[in-house]
């Protein structure tokens, strides 16, 4: 099994495929992610539930949060922006107790930081623990 897949990952189309897909998930990160976290509310960390949207539009979140959840997973091995983007994904997909879990999170000081920095560069106002 392992020389199959050392086999495997030896193929020119293979690793040309894992090079194509880390500079897409560099370059979709560094664009995407940020432009993300500058569209949510400076109230989003405080107490309170998130707001309910319409069936099609939570099919389309959760599908967008899963592949990016997959992306971020991908990513603290491959090049990118892994934690930011599992954490946007986390945003994304409904899952009890998402909500308590990602203010927990983005709450530490140094993820705060660099999210409200983020945002900064996109004009949004830093988000309220």
């Amino acid at each position: 099994m392992i020389e199959s897949l050392k086999g495997l990952l030896a193929s020119t189309a293979v690793q040309c495929g894992l090079v194509a897909f880390s500079v897409l998930a560099v370059v979709a990160s560094i664009v995407l992610v940020p432009r993300f976290l500058a569209t949510l509310p400076p109230n989003y960390l405080q107490e309170g539930e998130e707001p309910r949207h319409s069936l099609p539009l939570r099919i389309a979140r959760n599908a967008l949060g899963a592949l990016l959840i997959a992306l971020g997973l991908a990513m603290l091995v491959l090049p990118g922006q892994g934690l930011l983007t599992l954490l946007v994904g986390l945003l994304l997909v409904d899952i009890p107790g998402k909500h308590e879990l990602v203010r927990r999170v983005m709450s530490r000081p140094k993820v705060l930081f660099v999210v409200n920095k983020l945002r900064s560069h996109h004009g949004a106002g830093p988000l309220r623990a």
